[in-house]
């Protein structure tokens, strides 16, 4: 029975980086006054309304920003955010607020409003609008960025609550030098990324790292490793039958391996994203700040076969589940940077930066006069990420099955290195991009 069959036409999968189901967030993130600067900024440029009533985005990891998203490039939004952010330069806002963790958020979330106002386009619409916009955003970004002695102070988000109990479903351990937790990079001259599809919907402003746990600790995961490494055969040949696949005689085609080396029950995965800032030189700077781990832990191992089947819409659904428990933790700024658990049943705005299709719910048009009411926009969180993990075992890692990643047709030799080769894989991507490199004539011509 083959693997995986059909499993390519699943479009949008896991990832998740939002806030959950809060539809009114106080504006009170960067002062106590929701008339202070920084929090009218934060207002006018990342709060979204909907059709309803209903807003969000004031403390989503992500901008609610889709590719496709008119706001704040026509009518009214647009003059109101040229204004705020004039008033932020004109009056040198950003000395209001000395906090470094504070002026790294702000700076953060103006940084991914930048790339979104510089995603590629063949003719891009409203482009004068976009230059107004990217020239006061430049402006500011670099207005908010630290010395280098601040960014390395800043805090450690991950380690501080790992030492407490309000978070019992968080891993313990993940950056402890010889632990238990093993970081993987894909080969070990290259240094190249370990999850670039992550990566790159992030736009390079984080490093997705992957990381792996066996129950037998950490030499039981580096013997792990060496099994997959020495995979001969990731595709075999077997004789097809399919009807619908061959119009004559049974022919012999390439399938994967169903007998891939098996991790035991009780491993985890992990994918963690740390936090990019840009110094006062201009320069991209790695940080110690978490901003979402989403963890996956088997309880079970299913055998190496998997079917699927059309349901009535004609999409494809697994017929068997992975035996997998499903966890997430997002960075607050409510709570300070600190990290929150994703609830079991909680939904979000899924597809807005990975793997989505650009089209903005808040200007979704219908076709009728019915106001659409913005929570059937959203979607549950951690089911997601069964939709792109959706294969038993080894075979729903994709760093190494391969359902996304961005490499040849052998999977990539899965080694331990420490996380900063991954970071500085991300951050060496985000330098090459056109983005960067408009950002960087801004900010140089700037004051």
């Amino acid at each position: 029975m083959r693997i995986f069959a059909a499993i390519i036409a699943i479009a949008i999968c896991c990832a998740i980086e939002s806030k959950g189901d809060t539809i009114a967030v106080e504006n009170t993130i960067y002062d106590s006054d929701t008339n202070h600067l920084w929090n009218r900024l934060n207002e006018t440029l990342f709060e979204r309304t909907a059709q309803d009533g209903k807003k969000y985005g004031l403390d989503e990891l992500d901008i609610l920003y889709w590719f496709r998203t008119t706001n704040l490039l026509s009518g009214v939004s647009h003059q109101q955010a040229i204004s705020v952010l004039d008033e932020f330069i004109n009056t040198h806002g950003e000395k209001l607020i000395r906090d470094p963790l504070k002026r790294a958020l702000l700076q953060r979330d103006l940084w991914e409003l930048f790339d979104w106002s510089a995603l590629p386009w063949p003719s891009p619409p409203y482009a004068n609008e976009r230059k107004e916009l990217q020239k006061r955003l430049a402006v500011a970004i670099r207005r908010l960025a630290l010395t280098t002695n601040e960014i390395a102070l800043l805090p450690d988000n991950y380690s501080k609550q790992a030492r407490t109990s309000k978070l019992p479903d968080l891993p313990q351990g993940l950056f402890q030098t010889n632990g238990d937790w093993v970081n993987l990079a894909p080969d070990q001259a290259s240094y190249g990324e370990i999850a670039p599809t992550h990566d790159h919907s992030a736009h390079g402003h984080s490093a997705f790292l992957v990381m792996l746990h066996l129950p037998g600790g950490r030499q039981a995961a580096l013997a792990y490793l060496e099994q997959l490494n020495s995979v001969e055969h990731f595709w075999i040949y077997r004789t097809n039958t399919d009807v619908f696949a061959t119009t004559n005689s049974p022919k012999e085609v390439l399938d994967l391996n169903t007998n891939l080396p098996e991790f035991p029950a009780n491993t985890e995965w992990a994918i963690v994203r740390r936090m990019f800032v840009i110094d006062a030189d201009g320069n991209i700077q790695p940080t110690r700040m978490v901003e979402s781990i989403q963890l996956r832990r088997y309880f079970a191992i299913a055998g190496a076969t998997m079917v699927m089947m059309t349901n009535d819409n004609g999409s494809f659904v697994p017929i068997n589940v992975p035996p997998q428990d499903l966890y997430e933790f997002h960075m607050s700024r409510q709570q300070d940077g600190g990290l929150r658990e994703v609830a079991k049943d909680e939904k979000d705005f899924l597809g807005v930066h990975f793997m989505g299709l650009g089209i903005d719910p808040f200007e979704w048009k219908s076709n009728n006069s019915e106001v659409p009411d913005s929570s059937t926009f959203k979607g549950t969180v951690l089911e997601s990420c069964r939709a792109c993990h959706a294969g038993p075992g080894i075979y729903s890692v994709n760093v190494y099955a391969g359902l996304f990643h961005q490499r040849s047709i052998d999977p990539p030799q899965l080694y331990n290195l420490d996380a900063d080769s991954g970071m500085t894989a991300a951050m060496g991507w985000k330098r090459e991009q056109y983005s960067w490199g408009l950002l960087q004539g801004l900010w140089h011509q700037g004051n």
